[in-house]
């Protein structure tokens, strides 16, 4: 049985019972004040007769019994009553009406209280009185039957209204009951709907109830959970593909500092070399291997728990870039690429070893843009409030339509070319995020066939953490 049916049937019930007992009160009240009010009129007739009887005959010593029953007889057009006798003992003096509806015995008081029972029979309702009276030494006794049909015919005829008035109204009440279940309970079904359209997937869907009641701060307190909810199974997605980032960006940026390594040990394993030569390949592995290590810490804070905030350090930029020069440029020559990096004689703000990165990513990206070698030139310089790197080739380049897609994750512009060379799409999405956490902006400029410019400007303060 659905909700809305047992909030009908219950208001329905409640308005029945509420009208029935109401109604039944009423009508038994009413019906005892009429009862009540005829009662005392019998009383106050039947005492008029008696007063009457005593007012024009003196009960004395000797009294005219055939008098009183004349007076009575005189009476009987105006008194009001069904049945009258006033009998002593076995001998009845005067009678009137059918003398079944006096066949009735009432304790007679011995004062002047009279005595009065409420009888049905086959002539109807009525109420039959009795009292005592002396007439000088002759006690007679007057007994009297009234109408009181009266009150019951109303109570019947009460009875047969308030049936259908009964009826009207609960009929109305089960209508009235069915609007305002259905009324309450269309918030209710609009929940129940939004719940299972969340249970089959659609975790958009919101019930946004507007009504100030309890439904209202239900609807709210719903859609706020389903939004937490929404936000919770994103951000697990998200991980989960950070995760993924995360392995394909951290063997991304193995490759530059491996090949370094790689390069100055083979320098090493030839033999051979004089000791500068060998202290400084020496130094390099070394230089480069913590460099991986602390890279690792960095990617892992960068993509797997998405720490946005860094730590900026002061540096001086021409030295910065000969370190980034003396670490790219093996693998440079390998590849036929004649790398050039200038720099200011300036000291700016930024994360060392992201910057690194990022710049290790761009001339890499470059480089991979050469089909026969080619030139790489990089620049640095200080800007108001930060630093700037310029980095540019002469190869491929690109066309305009790709340089709104190439900072995406996984995005190639050319795929087959990036498999062959090892390429993931992950170096300009990491720049990208490198550049956000400098408060920065990177900026790409191209042509096919002439090669491309990347800009990069880099804001921070000495100590300070970006949010």
């Amino acid at each position: 049985m659905s909700y809305r049916l047992k909030l009908t049937i219950t208001i329905s019930l409640l308005i029945a019972l509420s009208f029935g007992i109401g109604g039944t009160l009423m009508m038994t009240t009413s019906f005892h004040e009429t009862l009540e009010q005829e009662t005392q009129t019998a009383l106050s007739a039947f005492e008029t007769i008696q007063n009457t009887l005593y007012l024009f005959h003196s009960l004395g010593s000797q009294t005219d019994l055939g008098g009183l029953s004349g007076n009575l007889s005189q009476m009987e057009g105006t008194g009001h009553w069904q049945a009258l006798c006033l009998s002593s003992g076995e001998e009845i003096f005067f009678q009137s009406g059918e003398p079944g509806m006096l066949a009735y015995t009432l304790p007679i008081p011995t004062s002047d209280l009279c005595s009065y029972l409420s009888v049905s029979d086959a002539y109807g309702h009525g109420l039959v009185i009795a009292n005592r009276m002396r007439a000088g030494e002759t006690e007679m006794v007057l007994m009297a039957r009234f109408d009181v049909s009266h009150a019951y015919a109303m109570r019947r005829t009460q009875l047969g209204q308030y049936v259908l008035v009964y009826l009207a109204v609960v009929g109305f009440g089960i209508g009235a009951s069915m609007v305002l279940s259905f009324a309450l309970t269309r918030h209710l079904r609009r929940l129940t709907g939004t719940v299972r359209r969340i249970s089959d997937g659609d975790l958009s869907k919101r019930s946004r109830i507007a009504s100030n009641d309890e439904f209202g701060q239900l609807s709210r307190d719903f859609d706020a959970m389903a939004d937490r909810l929404q936000e919770t199974i994103s951000r697990l997605e998200t991980d989960m593909q950070r995760q993924e980032q995360f392995m394909g960006a951290f063997a991304h940026e193995l490759k530059t500092p491996m090949t370094s390594i790689i390069g100055f040990a083979d320098l090493l394993r030839q033999g051979n070399l004089d000791e500068n030569t060998r202290m400084m390949a020496a130094d390099y592995i070394y230089s480069e291997g913590h460099r991986l290590e602390r890279l690792s810490f960095k990617l892992l804070d960068l993509l797997l728990l998405k720490k946005d905030e860094v730590t900026m350090k002061r540096v001086l930029l021409s030295t910065y870039m000969h370190e980034v020069e003396q670490a790219l440029a093996p693998a440079m020559k390998n590849k036929d690429v004649r790398l050039i990096c200038r720099a200011e004689q300036k000291r700016v703000v930024l994360e060392p070893d992201l910057v690194k990165s990022l710049l290790y990513n761009l001339v890499d990206n470059a480089a991979k843009a050469m089909d026969n070698g080619g030139i790489i030139a990089v620049h640095g310089m200080a800007i108001p409030g930060g630093c700037q790197f310029q980095v540019v080739d002469n190869g491929r380049g690109m066309e305009p339509g790709e340089l709104t897609k190439i900072t995406e994750a996984f995005y190639r512009v050319d795929k087959a070319r990036s498999r062959s060379q090892g390429g993931a799409g992950l170096g300009l999405a990491l720049c990208k995020q490198i550049v956000q956490l400098h408060d920065g902006t990177i900026q790409f400029a191209s042509e096919p066939g002439k090669g491309t410019r990347v800009t990069v400007s880099l804001y921070g303060k000495v100590g300070s953490k970006n949010e």
